[in-house]
């Protein structure tokens, strides 16, 4: 296929699945080498989703500006089959990415960290995480398959996964019942982006790639924002992710807006963030990846 060929293709996917203007469509187009692809698919199974969608959330918050070799939530690849999910994770971010995952009360913050209702489960080198929310699971992998350590309880916490592994607590309750308040059409399109943002690491992780690091945050249940300078455009980004299907199925009028002159692009309403700074972020005192490295990720965060 020519250059010329994908850029009409991508266009007209944008417009089918976008209300964005024929001509800006055309821009985005071309702003990249962007290929339009078949979708990665996703899990049709309404708990997978949920799930997923928690644990970008829940990555996304613990990792924020933190991350190793540019992996956006410590994910480097994804095996998609169906509901089943695996991820390969950057070694250095896998075991604190598991303790972060597990849910736990903190009598500091008096609420409920991780994600509610999960539970883990060795398998060899791999760690499956089954949700008490129905029959959800995702599966835990190294990226070089190297063991996971046990995860670190943090002074004040309580672990729910070890002292109530069958049953949900009321933490845990509330806490679903939170990530459940959002209105149900904000409530889908937020899970549908968020587990399509776990499910395509590779893409993401573009916004890390010069420095190793973005900042990604979170405003309460309702949302993901991603936020880099340095990498690619806004446009090149954007683009990516719709070749790749990622704002296919929402609402046209909510599925994707291009800000340019905030330098930002909305999707799913505002469920998903992209922000590009116009100037270098990062400061040159940074700490370096080798020092970083001989750091306990639990002191560095804190």
């Amino acid at each position: 296929m020519s250059s010329s060929d994908n850029i009409t293709r991508l266009a007209k996917r944008i417009r089918r699945s976008t209300e964005i203007p024929w001509a800006t469509a055309l821009r985005l187009a071309r702003s990249g080498d962007a290929f339009v692809k078949a979708p990665v698919p996703d899990t049709v199974d309404a708990d997978q989703l949920r799930l997923e969608a928690m644990v970008t959330h829940t990555l996304a918050n613990a990792f924020q500006d933190r991350q190793l070799n540019g992996a956006l939530l410590g994910v480097v690849h994804a095996d998609t089959e169906g509901d089943e999910l695996l991820l390969r994770l950057e070694p250095g971010m896998a075991t604190e990415a598991l303790g972060e995952l597990l849910p736990r009360w903190d009598a500091h913050y008096r609420g409920l960290r991780g994600v509610p209702g999960l539970r883990p489960r060795a398998d060899g080198d791999q760690v499956v995480l089954s949700s008490l929310l129905g029959g959800a699971r995702i599966t835990l992998a190294t990226a070089d398959r190297s063991p996971f350590r046990t995860p670190r309880v943090l002074d004040g916490e309580t672990p729910l996964w070890d002292r109530s592994p069958a049953v949900l607590v009321d933490p845990e309750l509330a806490g679903a019942r939170r990530w459940d308040s959002p209105p149900e059409r904000d409530r889908s399109a937020r899970d549908l982006l968020l587990s399509r943002v776990l499910r395509r690491p590779a893409l993401v992780n573009r916004a890390a790639a010069p420095h190793g690091i973005a900042n990604c945050y979170t405003h309460g249940t309702t949302d993901l924002v991603i936020s880099w300078c340095c990498g690619p455009a806004l446009e090149e980004l954007l683009a990516t992710l719709l070749a790749h299907g990622t704002a296919e199925g929402l609402p046209k009028a909510a599925a994707a807006r291009y800000l340019p002159a905030s330098d930002t692009a909305l999707l799913g309403g505002q469920a998903l963030v992209l922000r590009r700074h116009r100037s270098c972020t990062v400061p040159t005192h940074s700490i370096s990846p080798e020092a970083l490295d001989a750091l306990t990720r639990e002191d560095y965060a804190r």
